[in-house]
Order: structure tokens, then C-alpha cells, then sequence
């Protein structure tokens, strides 16, 4: 049986979606953590090794967006389907995704703050901490999920 316009309509609609919001996010994330980690540790990327870190990035960004399309399709549980190495490769991109969000947010935190906390600007400073707060909880939240959703399908091959 063929797929139905609406059905095709939807998955257009949800790749979409993906490709244009999560997929540009994804990608700005990882590039700007990338270059805040390498500013911190000093290290100079030549050209060619920037290259391939860019077009990694790209990759991870269009995976993201495509596994985004099917949460949004098919709910959380398409985050399981597969093996357990497809798993947890899924949810590791995830995981570096939500860190490298961690990594720009903190940073911009660490710029914002010194400014809130001159000027005192009080709704400043609490949103900045809240924004981090966010951050912490949803990497511990993605992290915990993985290892449940690893040790669970485990469980289920055997």
C-alpha cells in the first residue's frame, strides 16, 4: 500500500522543519564550541584539519536534524530502534550536541555576568544562571536516558 498524501505531507513538513531549525542550530553549536575549546586550550588547527572539523560538524548537524525528524514523526521511542551500537551512537549525538549548546551557553554566560553584575542588572544575572541550570539538567537528563535506553535494550537481546 502506498503512503498517503497526508502521511508524505507530514514527513515533508517534519524534515523540514528539522532541516532548516535544528539543523543550522546543531551545526552553529558545534563550530562555536569547537572554537571556544580550541581558544581555551591554545591549540592552532591548521586549514585542512579545520576542513575535515567543519564537514564533521555538517554530518553530526544533518544526522541531528534527520533523527529530529523522526522524534517528531514517531515520538521518542524512534530514538531505540536499532542495535545497541546504533543506540548509543544515536544518543552520543545527542549527548555532543546538548554539550557543545553547554559549552556557547557557558561561554556566553562568562561574557554576560561581569556586564550583568557592573551595570547591576538583576533580571540579567538570573536568567543567565537559569540558562545554565537548563543546560546542566538537560545533559543529565539526555545522559541518564542513554544508559537506560543501553541497558535496556541489552537486556531485551538477550
Amino acid at each position: 500500500m502506498s503512503p498517503s498524501i497526508r502521511s508524505l505531507a507530514g514527513d515533508f513538513a517534519a524534515l523540514f522543519s528539522s532541516l532548516v531549525l535544528l539543523g543550522p542550530l546543531a551545526l552553529a553549536l558545534l563550530v562555536g564550541a569547537s572554537r571556544i575549546v580550541a581558544g581555551l586550550t591554545a591549540l592552532t588547527i591548521s586549514d585542512p584539519l579545520g576542513t575535515v572539523g567543519f564537514s564533521a560538524a555538517v554530518l553530526l548537524a544533518l544526522w541531528l536534524a534527520l533523527e529530529g525528524a523522526m522524534v517528531q514523526r514517531y515520538g521518542f521511542e524512534a530514538m531505540d530502534r536499532g542495535g545497541p551500537f546504533q543506540r548509543g551512537a544515536r544518543y552520543l549525538s545527542v549527548a555532543v550536541t546538548t554539550l557543545a549548546g553547554l559549552i556557547v551557553s557557558v561561554q556566553l554566560v562568562a561574557l554576560a555576568l561581569p556586564w550583568a553584575f557592573k551595570t547591576q542588572n538583576t533580571p540579567a544575572q538570573v536568567l543567565s544562571v537559569l540558562l545554565v541550570v537548563a543546560l546542566v539538567a538537560t545533559l543529565y537528563r539526555i545522559l541518564t536516558a542513554a544508559r537506560e535506553g543501553y541497558l535496556h535494550g541489552s537486556e531485551q537481546q538477550r
